[in-house]
C-alpha cells in the first residue's frame, strides 16, 4: 500500500513538474516551404529547351557571402542554390545558370561568390 502511494505521489509529482514548460520551436509550414523552395526549380540551358514551351520571367543572382574569417567560406554551392530560391521566388519552374563570379574583400564579404542566371516557367507537357 505504501509502495502504490508513494508510486502515485511521484508519478504526480514527475507529471506535473512538465505543466509549465513550453517549447519554442521553427517547426512551421511555412519553413518547410521555403526550405524546399529551391527543389521545385530545374536547372536546364537554353538548347535542352528547343521544343519546349517557355518563357523568360526575369534574370535572378544568388550570393554566397564570407562575411567574418570565422564564417563558413562563401562556395559556388550555397549561391546556387540563393540562385534557385530566387527563381522560385519570381515562379519560375526552371533555372539557367549564366555564370558565377569569385570576388575577395568587397567591403561587405571577405570572400563572395555571386550566380548569375534567367529564371524561367516551362509549360508543362499535356
Amino acid at each position: 500500500m505504501i509502495k502504490s502511494l508513494i508510486l502515485s505521489i511521484t508519478t504526480a509529482c514527475a507529471l506535473s513538474a512538465c505543466s509549465g514548460v513550453s517549447v519554442d520551436t521553427n517547426l512551421n509550414p511555412g519553413n518547410f516551404t521555403e526550405y524546399f523552395k529551391p527543389s521545385a526549380v530545374t536547372v536546364t540551358t537554353y538548347s535542352d529547351l528547343q521544343d519546349k514551351v517557355y518563357q523568360v520571367i526575369s534574370p535572378v543572382h544568388g550570393l554566397s557571402c564570407q562575411q567574418d574569417a570565422d564564417d563558413f567560406p562563401a562556395n559556388e554551392a550555397d549561391a546556387r542554390t540563393a540562385l534557385k530560391r530566387a527563381a522560385a521566388d519570381k515562379g519560375a519552374n526552371a533555372l539557367i545558370i549564366n555564370k558565377c563570379v569569385t570576388a575577395r574583400e568587397t567591403g561587405a564579404c571577405l570572400l563572395s561568390v555571386t550566380c548569375y542566371g534567367d529564371a524561367v516557367y516551362v509549360r508543362e507537357e499535356d
